[in-house]
């Protein structure tokens, strides 16, 4: 693909075009866009990881071959989930935790903490004395059960800004960007939410940039693999 055609895809990408749309405008086949979205994807998933705070240590995202240990869950498989209130209670939950730092938001999979739990921490239950899953809940402000598609706030927060509302805020306005986003989709593969996740993450931290330029520039110290 020629660097111009190239550029046109991540313009359109930076326009939050579905692949479809992209690949009508540009005359590219689905295809091809859908990969070179998903290597974007997995870019902008490093980036984000970098960025991230110490006292968050997160896994790596995978560099090919494709490994899928932080965001693939081996009961779900390649299994569609849905984002509306109807989630079969046979399908493990997604749920993620989002957190604010120094005037960035940072979003990380929770691939051990169940629907109970969150439910038993909103109740004001002592689960968050243990350690394990409950434990790593206290370094975020919210989770998110994305089955049910619900916010959860969290009182016990130990971790970022969370002294005053502008977390709240800004948590309340990031949720609304990401529902958006992921309901169009109508179902996302477990496989992918992590990039999708990461992609809401680092638009709504980009918001008030030139997205394009953004791309740009991101593109040139997190080259894309296109073998």
């Amino acid at each position: 693909m020629s660097e111009r055609k190239f550029k046109e895809i991540l313009k359109l990408f930076s326009e939050d075009l579905t692949a479809t749309q992209i690949a009508n405008i540009s005359g590219v086949s689905r295809v091809t866009v859908n990969s070179y979205l998903k290597k974007i994807r997995q870019q902008i998933a490093r980036y984000c990881e970098e960025l991230q705070p110490a006292t968050h240590v997160v896994k790596p995202v995978v560099s090919p071959p494709e490994r899928h240990a932080h965001y693939d869950y081996r009961d779900g498989g390649d299994t569609a989930v849905s984002v509306k209130p109807e989630v079969s209670r046979a399908i493990k939950p997604i749920v993620f935790g989002i957190y604010r730092h120094a005037d960035r938001l940072h979003t990380e999979i929770l691939p051990d903490v169940s629907r109970a739990m969150i439910h038993a921490i909103v109740r004001g239950r002592s689960v968050l004395e243990t350690f394990g899953p409950a434990e790593r809940l206290r370094h975020f402000n919210n989770v998110v059960d994305l089955g049910h598609y619900r916010l959860y706030r969290l009182e016990h927060n130990t971790i970022g800004d969370s002294s005053n509302g502008v977390a709240a805020e800004d948590i309340d306005a990031f949720w609304g960007l990401t529902k958006h986003r992921l309901a169009k989709f109508k179902g996302l593969n477990r496989n992918t939410v992590y990039l999708h996740l990461k992609e809401c993450e680092f638009r709504y931290n980009s918001r008030n940039e030139d997205l394009y330029e953004v791309l740009l520039n991101l593109l040139k110290t997190h080259t894309l693999n296109l073998s």
